[in-house]
């Protein structure tokens, strides 16, 4: 089989098998709740993706290095260096060390992806829908890192201008998801993208549309601070859904390389979105418990 299967589906497959073992204390909480251990999955997702996309990286250097900005020096090695940042982000969040440092360096490394890359491009093709989608895919990895720094690293500090910002941008992105799903459903569901749904999917459109008005209804929900976590959960297990149920599928029934690896990006893109929502709603409702805490401490 190629290498360039091979090494991402092994990376990947690895560190979620890892993930699921080493967070499996957490996400068997003594308070049993399924959003508790369903928001514990966040970082396990979150390092599968990643130590894939790394794998594609270190097989597919010369493909994205044409991705890197012309006026960066030696694109390809800083390539191999993207992967090993990525394999290394994945190994720390899979060994529960040094979080504290590779996850703010996460959110960092996707945040420049949306500076130097997508963003310039939208701004450079702003009529092209497809241009659009990424910034706010990126956007949402470096937000999601970021809260995972935060839930590891708050204590006794509270502040609602954090949980607010973190509802608004989620809120905005689902429910842009979720129109773009409506608005073009002969493509793939969940996350927009130009692939269209692979034919051995029953009633592709419907699936199109109930993912686009689920999306846009959660994303509606995500603003109130009394659903905000329920809501941006529900988005979560909406992507891993996805990502099981359509996208998995369809790695098994692909034929040939390139359909092969273009099934990997699609699991490993959706399942990062459902960890990346997971690690959201735990920020918030870590968050607002502090909230909730602070306050009848006052009173």
């Amino acid at each position: 089989m190629s290498p360039l299967v091979v090494w991402p589906s092994v990376l990947g497959l690895s560190a979620l098998g890892a993930g699921l073992f080493t967070y499996r204390a957490e996400g068997a909480g003594p308070d049993g709740r399924w959003q508790s251990r369903l928001l514990a999955l966040g970082p396990v997702f979150v390092a599968a993706a990643i130590a894939t996309f790394a794998g594609e990286h270190f097989t597919q250097a010369g493909e994205f290095a044409r991705l890197v900005p012309k006026w960066l020096p030696f694109r390809v090695p800083l390539t191999y260096f993207v992967g090993v940042c990525l394999l290394a982000a994945a190994l720390s969040f899979v060994a529960r060390r040094s979080m504290r440092w590779s996850a703010p360096l996460l959110a960092l490394l996707f945040a420049l992806f949306v500076l130097l890359i997508y963003l310039p491009s939208a701004i450079a093709h702003p009529r092209v829908r497809i241009v659009w989608i990424f910034p706010f895919r990126e956007g949402t990895y470096a937000v999601g890192a970021f809260c995972i720094w935060l839930y590891i690293s708050w204590r006794r500090s509270s502040s609602t201008n954090v949980a607010l910002a973190l509802r608004v941008w989620t809120a905005a992105v689902a429910i842009f998801f979720g129109l773009q799903n409506i608005l073009y459903p002969q493509f793939a569901p969940g996350v927009p993208d130009q692939q269209p749904t692979s034919a051995w999917v029953p009633l592709p459109h419907v699936i199109a549309y109930l993912t686009g008005g689920i999306l846009v209804v959660l994303g509606a929900a995500a603003l109130s601070r009394k659903t905000a976590v329920a809501a941006i959960t529900g988005v979560g297990v909406l992507m891993t859904a996805l990502a099981v149920g359509l996208f998995a599928p369809d790695l098994i029934l692909a034929q040939g390389v390139g359909e092969r690896v273009t099934a990997i990006n699609f699991v490993a893109d959706t399942l990062l979105f459902a960890g990346m929502m997971f690690a959201i709603a735990n920020a918030v409702s870590a968050q607002t418990r502090r909230l909730q805490a602070a306050s009848g401490q006052r009173v």
